[in-house]
Order: C-alpha cells, then structure tokens, then sequence
C-alpha cells in the first residue's frame, strides 16, 4: 500500500461515497413518502442500510481495520444498488410535517458530505502535484 492509497481510496473516502449514496437512496424514500401522503393504504418508504452506515462511523478511526471497513463499505454500496428502499415497519402512515423535516435535514447532509468529498479531492489534488500552488 503506498503513502497515497489512504488519500486517494482509503476507507474514509469510500464511506463518503456509500454516505452519498445513502443520502441519495433517503432523499428518494422522503420523495415518495411525500408524493404518495395521499394515498390509501400507501406504506411509507425509507432507505434500508442507514443502520448499517452508522454502524461503520464508529469504526472508521481504528486504522487496523480499514480493510474489513471498506469490504463491508463495498458490500452496502451492492446493496444500495440492488435494493435501496424497503417498507417503513415503524411508520403506519406518512406524517407531512416529520417528512419536510428529514428532507431539511437530508439535505444538510449531503452537503455536508459534499463538502467533505471536495476537502479529500483537495488533498488529492495537493499530494499528486507534490505541494506545489
């Protein structure tokens, strides 16, 4: 592994990605919740690996386990693509006012995670002309 590798497509930088594309899976189920509000019977939707991005945050500062962070990052972004958007158990119907709210609230995080995606481009950019402005 070079000095580089962690920069360029180290575990902190493919969680962004699976991160974005949790929110991108989210902002798709609160779409159709909100869409879908006035429809009988409609069962709302959400995103079904947000569990499992929080649990891998926890993980991402122990170095020793990058490999086993980024096989499981790899295993979520399969997933997302296979299947992103299951039934809500935990929600009878779709409540307008809390769906507003998580779509505010999604979207602070994906800026946030485009934000920092920019920040690791940079030190990209930095490492790979040595420096140099």
């Amino acid at each position: 592994m070079s000095q580089i590798d962690p920069v360029l497509g180290g575990a902190t930088s493919q969680l962004v990605s699976v991160a974005l594309d949790a929110a991108m899976a989210r902002h798709a189920a609160i779409a159709a919740n909100i869409a879908n509000a006035d429809t009988p019977k409609y069962q709302p939707l959400m995103a079904r690996f947000d569990q499992l991005v929080e649990e891998l945050q926890g993980r991402v500062t122990d170095r020793a386990q990058d490999a086993e962070v980024m096989r499981a990052a790899q295993s979520m972004q399969e997933s997302l693509q296979s299947r992103p958007l299951v039934a809500d158990p935990s929600a009878p119907q779709v409540e307008l006012d809390m769906q507003m709210a998580e779509l505010a609230k999604n979207t602070l995080q994906y800026q946030a995670l485009l934000t920092a995606q920019g920040k690791l481009m940079g030190l990209a950019e930095m490492v790979i002309s040595e420096g140099k402005t």
